[in-house]
C-alpha cells in the first residue's frame, strides 16, 4: 500500500514539474502600443516575437480611420475581432487627399474651419450645445465666412416663403462642378495618359493618378460593382437636380496593355487592379477644409425653418447648401455622411461636434459631398435599420433651392426619375456600358424617397405660406 501511494506521489510531482518547467520557459512579450492605437484596440497584443513585429507594423500603418473601420465591422484584425453596432456601415476614407498629408492621416487632424456663432434666440433653443468660436486668424477662416456680413441680411432677404431668394442664390454662385467643368473634366480624362499612379485616395485599392498634362485624379477601384455603381449613379443624380456640390466624376476603364494605361502597368499590377475593370475618376480639388455640421441639425431638435430664430447669424450660403445635402442624401439614402454622425452620438455625445464625415468645404467655402458610394444601392438594403436618422433630418427642412424644389415636383407629377437618371447617365457617359443598369427594384425605391422629399415640401408649404 505504501508502495503504490509513493507511485502516486511520484507521478503527481513529476507531472507538476512539467508543467511549472514549462511555464517558467514560455514566452509571453506584450506588444507596446502607443496611445492611439491602445486606445482603439483597447488591448495589449500578445504573441511571438515575429508576430509582435508583424502587429507593431500593422498599428504603425493603420491611421485611426483604419482601426476605427475594422471596429465598425467587425472585422478581422489578424485574429482580434471586435464587434460594432454600425456593422452594416461601410467606413470610407476620402476620395480627394489633403496634400498636406498625403491621405495619411485622418481629416479629423487637419485644420478645421469653425462654425460661427448663432443669434441669442436660437442659443437658447439649443439644448445648451456648445458653440464653436471663429478664430482670431482671420486667414483660418474661407472666403465666404469672411465675406459672411454681407450675406446675414433679415430673413425677408433670405427666403422667399420657403425658398431661399432668388438673390442670395445669384449672390452664392458658383458652388462646385457646372455643365462645362464635367464636359471638360470627361474630355480630359480620357485624352490624357496615365504617367503616375500612388497610393493617397483613401484606403484599399483607391489610387491617386497624375495625367500627362499635369492633373490629378483620384480612381475608385472597387471588386464590389453596387459600390461604383452607388458612387457614378449618386454623381449623375445630382446632375439631375442642379445641385453644383459634387466633384467633376466620370467612369474610366482599366487595360495595362492600353495607351492610356501602358506607363503604370507595375503599379497597376502592385495595386491588384485586373483588366476590363471599371474605375471612378474623380478630379482631385486642392485645399480642402472639413465641414462641421451646423447648429441648426446638432440636436434632437434640429430645425432648418425659414424663420429668423432658426436661421440665425450663419453664412446662408452654406445653409442653402445644406438644405441641398438633406435632399440629395435622403433620395440615394446616404449612410456615411451625417447620418454617420447621428447614429454614433449614441455612443459618442461628441459626436456632433466632430466633422461631418465625407463632407468637405472649398477655400471659398462651398461644401464637397464626397465618397457617395453607399447610395442607392448599400444604403437602400439598410433602409429598414437607419431610415429613422434619414427621416428626421429630411423633417427638419423647411427651407428648400428654388431649382432643386422644381426639379423635385416634376420627377414626382412624371413618376419617372429612373428613366430620366438612366438617360443622362447613357447620353453623358462614354463608359455606361460597363456598369448595369439600377435594378427596378431600386428605382422604385427612388421614386418612393422623390415623394417623400415633394410632400414635405408640400408640409412646409402649409406651415409658412
Amino acid at each position: 500500500m505504501r508502495k503504490s501511494t509513493g507511485y502516486v506521489m511520484m507521478g503527481i510531482g513529476f507531472t507538476l514539474g512539467i508543467v511549472l518547467g514549462l511555464l517558467i520557459q514560455l514566452p509571453v512579450i506584450t506588444l507596446p502600443t502607443s496611445g492611439r492605437e491602445h486606445l482603439a484596440l483597447g488591448l495589449d497584443l500578445v504573441g511571438s516575437e515575429p508576430d509582435v513585429r508583424k502587429r507593431a507594423q500593422l498599428a504603425n500603418d493603420l491611421n485611426i480611420d483604419d482601426i476605427n473601420k475594422v471596429l465598425r465591422n467587425g472585422e478581422e484584425l489578424h485574429g482580434i475581432t471586435q464587434n460594432y453596432p454600425l456593422r452594416g456601415l461601410k467606413h470610407s476614407l476620402h476620395s480627394v487627399v489633403y496634400p498636406t498629408n498625403n491621405g495619411s492621416k485622418s481629416h479629423l487632424q487637419e485644420k478645421s474651419v469653425p462654425i460661427p456663432n448663432i443669434t441669442r434666440d436660437y442659443q437658447q433653443q439649443s439644448d445648451n450645445q456648445p458653440i464653436v468660436s471663429p478664430p482670431d486668424n482671420e486667414q483660418d477662416i474661407p472666403k465666404q465666412d469672411q465675406q459672411g456680413a454681407s450675406w446675414v441680411k433679415a430673413v425677408s432677404d433670405m427666403v422667399d416663403g420657403i425658398l431661399w431668394s432668388s438673390s442670395l442664390e445669384n449672390s452664392c454662385l458658383k458652388a462646385g462642378q457646372s455643365d462645362t467643368e464635367q464636359k471638360q473634366w470627361r474630355e480630359k480624362s480620357s485624352r490624357s495618359k496615365v504617367v503616375k499612379m500612388s497610393e493617397g485616395c483613401g484606403r484599399m485599392q483607391n489610387r491617386l493618378l497624375m495625367l500627362s498634362d499635369g492633373t490629378r485624379a483620384c480612381a475608385r477601384y472597387r471588386l464590389n460593382t453596387d459600390q461604383i455603381q452607388g458612387e457614378i449613379y449618386s454623381f449623375y443624380l445630382g446632375r439631375l437636380l442642379r445641385i453644383n456640390n459634387l466633384l467633376p466624376t466620370v467612369l474610366s476603364v482599366v487595360n495595362s496593355q492600353s495607351d492610356h494605361w501602358r506607363t503604370v502597368h507595375t503599379e497597376m499590377a502592385n495595386a491588384q487592379w485586373s483588366d476590363n475593370k471599371v474605375v471612378v475618376l474623380t478630379r482631385w480639388s486642392e485645399g480642402l477644409y472639413p465641414a462641421y455640421i451646423p447648429i441648426h441639425l446638432r440636436g434632437d431638435n434640429r430645425a432648418l425653418l425659414p424663420t429668423s430664430g432658426s436661421l440665425g447669424e450663419m453664412g446662408a450660403c452654406e445653409l442653402m447648401q445644406w438644405s441641398d445635402l438633406i435632399v440629395f442624401d435622403y433620395l440615394i439614402a446616404n449612410l456615411d455622411r451625417v447620418v454617420n454622425n447621428i447614429h454614433n452620438k449614441q455612443w459618442n455625445s461628441q459626436m456632433m461636434e466632430s466633422p461631418a464625415h465625407n463632407l468637405e468645404r472649398d477655400t471659398d467655402g462651398n461644401l464637397i459631398f464626397m465618397d457617395n458610394e453607399s447610395g442607392l444601392f448599400h444604403g437602400y438594403r439598410l433602409l429598414d435599420k437607419y431610415s429613422s436618422y434619414h427621416k428626421s433630418l429630411l423633417n427638419s427642412l423647411c427651407v428648400f433651392r428654388n431649382s432643386t424644389a422644381n426639379t423635385i415636383e416634376r420627377l414626382h407629377l412624371s413618376g419617372n426619375v429612373g428613366d430620366e437618371l438612366q438617360q443622362l447617365f447613357v447620353r453623358d457617359e462614354p463608359a455606361h456600358n460597363f456598369v448595369p443598369t439600377i435594378p427596378k427594384k431600386n428605382t422604385k425605391i427612388l421614386q418612393q424617397r422623390v415623394g417623400d422629399v415633394y410632400e414635405q415640401i408640400q408640409h412646409c408649404r402649409a406651415r409658412f405660406l
